[in-house]
């Protein structure tokens, strides 16, 4: 009998300059997604710089090589990709879509499950 994945989605809340748990999550979560489970990911104001680096730039963050080798896989295997919307001017990711913090208060009873970095 076939179990029905769970939904799961990944928050990462830690600045790349300083912390490397968002590369951890970012590992972490293509092992997830391998595993056949239905992945979205949040970026919060933090950690939004990763979808605005570079390649280069990329590895100027903690654990840089990680999230070079693994951050362009998760953007393509996962079911939907969000960041949090900044009302200053500044570059805008090229990957996924702008969601509020309320938004996605609405939309966290459609996961199974949720991880936090």
């Amino acid at each position: 009998m076939t179990h029905p994945a769970h939904r799961t989605l990944l928050l990462i809340k830690s600045n790349p300059e300083i912390d490397p748990r968002p590369a951890e999550a970012i590992r972490s979560a293509l092992g997830l997604i391998a595993g056949e489970i239905p992945l979205s990911v949040y970026f919060f104001n933090e950690s939004r710089s990763l979808l605005t680096a570079t390649t280069d730039e990329l590895e100027d963050f903690q654990d840089g090589e990680i999230l070079k080798r693994f951050l362009p896989t998760l953007l393509q295997m996962a079911q939907k990709v969000f960041y949090e919307p900044v009302e200053k001017e500044g570059s805008l990711p090229k990957d996924g879509s702008p969601l509020t913090l309320q938004e996605l208060g609405r939309m966290l009873p459609d996961f199974d499950h949720t991880i936090v970095f």
